[in-house]
């Protein structure tokens, strides 16, 4: 199709990098589900996050980047707190409690939570009706793909509960980060908060690491801890906040609707967790909401949704 109102659709080297980020994340559930098999969740998820800290620190300042001004520490502080410490207690804890399914469909709908929080912060971000209709039919897709037939009973309600904890502490670590991404790296930022954030809750993993038995523990499972600290924690992170900076919040927050899709599919391989009719229409209705949240009419002008700093 040609002509003045034509759509197109708009695809970039960070979709790439975001849709990478949605493989990442969708397999995380799957190898932190198996390996808090053999290390309590609250440790297992301690050394994960100082893992994580240690590599972004370290990377950060080979960069040549400096510690963040005195004055923005508050909502650095802030930001590690809620979008580090709260959400990996809540989504772990969670994730020990519930299915994958469960876990993933409810983080699925990320773009809601962020939207909302937009919404209140009197500052939504431009979104058009094609990207409400993409965001709504995604979220019916999440639905389909973990709520039918995920098999949730009253003994996965605390899990389920928490992971919607998890969920909107995760959307305020995305939008409040606006001011913040305007004079620092996606890097910059996501280390030092994960700094924070460590330095909260490791304490909540150190009564499991004392109990443990080391020697028990498979090299399977030491090799899961570093590989989602490194990736899920570290590379994801950074991802995640560029998109932020150069798409917004609201537009990112999209690609988490198909985080539920990899989820499924590894769960469904690895843990042998069920796959039906109803998870393949969930599946094709997610596809179709990040096409339509990513189709947009050639610009005229600079488009209003994208997230500059300079």
């Amino acid at each position: 199709m040609t002509g003045r109102g034509a759509l197109r659709l708009h695809l970039t080297p960070l979709d790439g990098l975001l849709l990478l980020l949605v493989l990442i994340w969708g397999s995380n559930f799957s190898i932190v589900k198996a390996a808090i098999e053999e290390i309590p969740a609250l440790g297992f998820n301690a050394l994960r996050v100082a893992t994580a800290c240690l590599v972004l620190l370290t990377v950060s300042r080979l960069n040549g980047e400096a510690v963040p001004a005195r004055g923005d520490w508050p909502r650095l502080a802030a930001l590690g707190f809620f979008g580090h410490c709260c959400y990996q207690l809540a989504f772990v804890s969670g994730l020990e409690r519930t299915t994958v399914a469960n876990s993933s469909l409810i983080l699925g709908c990320m773009p809601i939570s962020v939207l909302v929080l937009n919404a209140v912060s009197g500052r939504p971000e431009a979104v058009g009706r094609r990207q409400w209709l993409g965001v709504a039919l995604a979220v019916a897709g999440v639905y389909l793909v973990a709520g039918e037939g995920a098999g949730a009973t009253s003994e996965t309600l605390a899990g389920d509960s928490l992971t919607l904890a998890a969920l909107w502490c995760w959307a305020w670590y995305t939008t409040g980060s606006r001011t913040l991404l305007e004079r620092y790296s996606p890097l910059q930022l996501t280390a030092y908060a994960t700094l924070v954030g460590t330095l909260c809750y490791v304490p909540f993993g150190v009564p499991d690491l004392l109990r443990l038995d080391w020697g028990a523990v498979s090299g399977w499972a030491w090799v899961a801890l570093v590989v989602s600290g490194l990736l899920a924690l570290s590379v994801a992170h950074i991802i995640w906040y560029t998109g932020v900076k150069r798409l917004g919040s609201a537009r990112t927050s999209v690609y988490s609707n198909l985080v539920p899709v990899a989820a499924m599919a590894v769960a469904f391989v690895w843990l042998q967790e069920p796959i039906g009719a109803a998870r393949l229409a969930g599946a094709t209705l997610v596809l179709a909401g990040l096409v339509l949240t990513r189709v947009q009419r050639p610009a005229v002008s600079a488009p209003v949704e994208t997230v500059t700093t300079r």
